[in-house]
């Protein structure tokens, strides 16, 4: 390889066309297209043949200007109806990177983000492209270089003939090197930890960074997330939050949001305070989940300096996520919590960054932080739950009949096998009703109360009102009620039993 003298400041135009690939940079070879991990981007256009307009990204709210994604994403812009043309083989077999000429060439362009972890590791790995229609194109993407063959071919298929993309870029600094190497095996020492796990769905949040279980009431998503959290704060070690040490427990976090909840309570505000000398003043505080990534953080920087010190793993668990008013909440973080933008590539001004003590403070979340969130889909408020934060999050849905090992824990098998046979039968009952669906039915965790209550009492104290709230305003409410009570099981009492507190 030719060695080059150059400076920071010296810039490179690399030009694709349908026919060949070329760089001004004398090192450039497409034999080794892992070279685009030393570089950063400056800009990059598109520009038909006949024309001397430069066509640049639309830039979509908290998208990079410009980064390692943005050349796939003009190209997925500048070609979006073509491509959508494809049929699913073609676009699962359409090129896009091959990094050398011994290794295999990586294929693929999906629909979704999980469709591409279902053929590649890490979601990381990947450029999402929000088409102008709704849906998305999600394909690789590492080095600015890693999409070189995606583009040409978008090119030879969808171009004419002279057509060009042109990515304008320069070397990293020594700072800018440093960062990326130790993201990387950051990055590949949390992932090396996926086979240690005992719950399935702890390497999907792994994969994901942020989680949302959604279903229908007492499907136990809550003690699910809680689940998650010790097996991968512990390393597989355990699966309950009070089997964590004490130093472990501080990589945990839990809140309930609820419509008064906000921003200074989350992120942070201004608190008041008692002086020494007994008057009132105010003084800015950190908020619960700021509190959290000062520690998450200061562990993840640590880790860069030094490799004795251990990469350790927080775990943000966010209950009832939808009954907050989100943008309120979260306000600038929408960006900060994007997968993509982990890390100090995402760092952000806080709302109340000019009261700091240092006011050019940054604040970023680092790559070692997990969000889950919890939320039931008969509650109103999934409706207005917004948008920005839906796309951030990988949702998972829960199904009232499934996870039925919850019923274990009554520690008795004839009462686990009849509230099994109960809770069946009465969903069932709930999904023949119209107007109702799978999300109204009851989850295994009511049955849980067994321990303390009777069938008649979990009935009359529990399921009943909850399933004659679904059903309020209905034709024949007292009718369908009578269907839930028998497929359920419950048995009036006899006058005189005050085993039914509640009457009809």
């Amino acid at each position: 390889m030719i060695k080059q003298e150059k400076t920071e400041q010296d810039e490179f135009t690399l030009t694709i066309t349908a026919d060949g690939v070329t760089s001004t940079d004398k090192r450039f070879t497409m034999d080794n297209l892992s070279l685009g991990n030393h570089y950063k981007p400056l800009d990059a256009y598109f520009q038909k043949a006949d024309s001397e307009e430069k066509i640049r990204r639309k830039v979509g709210k908290n998208e990079n200007t410009i980064s390692r994604r943005t050349m796939p994403r003009l190209a997925c812009q500048v070609f979006e109806k073509d491509i959508a043309a494809l049929s699913p083989a073609e676009r699962e077999s359409f090129p896009v990177c091959k990094y050398n000429p011994d290794s295999e060439m990586i294929c693929g362009i999906y629909t979704s983000v999980e469709e591409f972890q279902q053929h590649c590791r890490n979601s990381d790995e990947s450029v999402p492209y929000y088409r102008d229609s709704g849906g998305q194109f999600v394909l690789y993407c590492w080095g600015i270089f890693s999409t070189i063959i995606f583009v040409q071919e978008c090119l030879k298929r969808f171009g004419e003939p002279g057509d060009k993309m042109v990515l304008i870029y320069c070397e990293k600094d020594e700072k800018e090197k440093q960062e990326a190497t130790t993201e990387a095996a950051a990055q590949e020492e949390l992932v090396q930890q996926f086979k240690e796990y005992q719950n399935p769905f702890s390497s999907m949040l792994m994969e994901s960074k942020n989680l949302i279980f959604r279903g229908a009431p007492g499907t136990g998503k809550t003690y699910l997330a809680k689940e998650i959290a010790a097996d991968i704060i512990s390393n597989g070690q355990f699966e309950k939050l009070d089997q964590l040490s004490p130093e472990q427990r501080k990589q945990v976090e839990f809140v309930q949001f609820h419509p008064s909840y906000d921003y200074t309570d989350f992120v942070e505000g201004i608190r008041p305070k008692v002086n020494d000398d007994g008057t009132m003043g105010f003084e800015l505080q950190d908020g619960i989940f700021k509190k959290f990534i000062v520690r998450a953080r200061k562990n993840y920087e640590d880790f860069q300096k030094s490799k004795q010190t251990e990469l350790k793993k927080y775990v943000f668990i966010i209950d009832e996520i939808n009954r907050g008013e989100i943008s309120k909440i979260f306000g600038e973080l929408f960006f900060s919590i994007d997968p993509e933008y982990r890390g100090p590539a995402g760092e952000i001004s806080t709302q109340y960054s000019n009261l700091h003590a240092d006011p050019g403070e940054k604040f970023y979340i680092p790559e070692n932080v997990y969000i889950i969130g919890t939320m039931n889909d008969i509650d109103r408020s999934v409706d207005s739950f917004d948008f920005a934060m839906r796309r951030r999050f990988r949702f998972v849905e829960l199904k009232a009949n499934e996870h039925l090992e919850m019923l274990e824990k009554l520690e008795d098998a004839e009462l686990e096998a009849e509230a099994k046979k109960r809770m069946l039968a009465l969903n069932n009952e709930i999904a023949d009703v119209e107007g109702l669906n799978e999300n109204y039915q009851i989850g295994a965790s009511y049955f849980l109360k067994l321990k303390t209550l009777t069938f008649n009492q979990l009935w009359t104290d529990y399921l009943r009102p909850l399933l004659q709230e679904y059903i309020r305003g209905m034709y024949d409410e007292k009718g369908i009620m009578n269907r839930f009570a028998e497929a359920y099981g419950y048995k009036k009492p006899a006058d005189g039993d005050t085993d039914d507190a509640v009457q009809d």
